[in-house]
Parts: structure tokens; C-alpha cells; sequence
């Protein structure tokens, strides 16, 4: 009667030790259980462990399961990408500020009271529009639209960073100081607050 204790205790420990190796080595479990995946992707995803620090390498994902680099030809075309989208990010936020400042010279010109040089009359100008108005107005709209590509663009640019391969991270930083350098003395001395992630 022990000894079949004994061997159900024993039976009982081995799916926890296999639920604690889950837990522990989630790639190696899930590559075992899944026949399906390609041989090439299996072993991408077991030699491949996520390194929390600074490392040099080719082998990366980058923020897709398809766009995954092996090759130092690969990793050239990554980090080419990320550095025309920090640049791409840079000119956003000028576009964006540029079309602000284009409205509100826009709208200050219309709206501000003129006095007429014969009569001495203040005459004021067309009502100013209501809070709706404003919302549902082009500017606006437009305003918008890019302020949502800045978020995905800027959450992109994290993510790939955090991926703390150093060439992509350094390819970020270049685009972005090019970027800076390109369209950063148009922009006005002004703290931008629509800046996302850094």
C-alpha cells in the first residue's frame, strides 16, 4: 500500500515538474509540442532567447514574426529601414508643427478686428466658429491623423530599440539626429508636446 502511495506521489510530481519547465523554458516546451513549425523556425526559436543588454549580432526579430534577420545583408537592410523611419519621425513632428502654426496665422487673420483707416470704426470680423467647428474642421482632422502615424511610428522605433541590438539601435539614433539636423532649426524654440517615448 505504501509502495503504490509512493508511485502515485511520484506521478504527481512529474507534471509539475514539466508545468515548472513551461513555465521556465516557455520556446523549448512550446518547439516541442508543435510539429507543425518549419525545422528553420524551430530553430530560430530555441538558440533565439530575448537578451535583456546591449549585444551585437544579425539574428534579430524585428516587430514582426516575418521580418527576421540571419544575415549581416539582412541586418544592413534593417537597420537602412529604421534609420529613414527616425527620419521620417523627425520630419513628422516639423510637418505637424508647420500646419499648426499655418492655422493659427489662419485663423488670427481672420478673426482678429481690423480698424478702418477712414471712418476709425472697429469692425469685427466673422463670428468666431463654435468648439464643434473647430473639432470637425480640416486643420483638425488632419492634426489627427498624423498625431496617430507620430504615436505608431515613435512605439515602433521603442520597440525595435528594445530589442537592444546595437546596430538598430544605433541606426535609430543617427536617423533621428539626421532627421533633427534636417528639420530641427525650422521648428520654433518651443518644448514640443507631442513627443512619444523619449
Amino acid at each position: 500500500m505504501n509502495h503504490d502511495h509512493d508511485h502515485d506521489h511520484g506521478t504527481t510530481l512529474m507534471p509539475m515538474n514539466t508545468t515548472m519547465n513551461h513555465h521556465m523554458h516557455p520556446n523549448t516546451s512550446m518547439n516541442h509540442g508543435d510539429h507543425n513549425m518549419p525545422d528553420d523556425h524551430m530553430g530560430h526559436d530555441m538558440n533565439h532567447m530575448m537578451q535583456m543588454y546591449f549585444h551585437t549580432g544579425v539574428s534579430e526579430y524585428i516587430l514582426f514574426e516575418k521580418a527576421y534577420t540571419s544575415t549581416t545583408g539582412g541586418m544592413v537592410g534593417a537597420c537602412f529601414v529604421m534609420f529613414a523611419l527616425s527620419i521620417l519621425y523627425e520630419g513628422l513632428k516639423f510637418t505637424r508643427e508647420h500646419l499648426l502654426r499655418r492655422a493659427a496665422a489662419r485663423s488670427a487673420v481672420v478673426y482678429t478686428p481690423s480698424v478702418s483707416a477712414n471712418s476709425r470704426e472697429q469692425m469685427v470680423g466673422t463670428v468666431e466658429p463654435s468648439i464643434s467647428a473647430k473639432m470637425l474642421s480640416c486643420s483638425h482632422v488632419v492634426q489627427t491623423l498624423l498625431h496617430m502615424l507620430q504615436v505608431f511610428l515613435s512605439y515602433c522605433l521603442m520597440l525595435v530599440f528594445m530589442t537592444f541590438n546595437v546596430w538598430l539601435c544605433l541606426a535609430i539614433i543617427l536617423g533621428a539626429g539626421c532627421g533633427y539636423f534636417l528639420f530641427g532649426w525650422r521648428r520654433a524654440m518651443v518644448v514640443d508636446i507631442n513627443e512619444h517615448c523619449h
